[in-house]
């Protein structure tokens, strides 16, 4: 039995694909894209490219879960996206400026991202379940 990914997960899974690949192409190649300013030089180039790594790795799993619509393999990669952006929900307030842009963006990661990548994750790890149960 094949079992069909929602619609509206493969879209998230497109739209994080999308901010991935951005991400990683501005930390290897202009970070300055990303962060307003930022200097790459022999103290900061380390940080940077360690986080154009991650983003790539991340970019490559969301590439795979996309291609395979395995529900088991799909729920690890929201687990993946969740976990991140609950961090960044947090992270990107606290050192940005503060007020209402700040609480601004913690509720866009809670609503447009966190929220839903949760809500794939647990539609993802039961379908996976009830496969495992055929």
């Amino acid at each position: 039995m094949k079992t069909k990914i929602p619609v509206w997960i493969n879209i998230l899974q497109v739209l994080i694909l999308a901010i991935l690949t951005f991400q990683t192409y501005a930390c290897y190649f202009n970070p300055s894209l990303l962060y307003p300013g930022f200097t790459v030089d022999e103290v900061t180039a380390k940080t940077i490219y360690v986080l154009a790594g991650r983003n790539a790795v991340m970019m490559v799993i969301s590439i795979i879960a996309l291609v395979r619509q395995d529900p088991r393999f799909y729920s690890f990669a929201f687990l993946m996206h969740s976990l991140r952006e609950l961090q960044d929900m947090f992270i990107v307030p606290l050192t940005g400026d503060p007020g209402g842009a700040a609480i601004g963006t913690f509720f866009v990661f809670l609503i447009v991202f966190v929220i839903p990548e949760i809500s794939a994750y647990f539609k993802l790890n039961k379908m996976a379940n009830e496969l495992a149960k055929i």
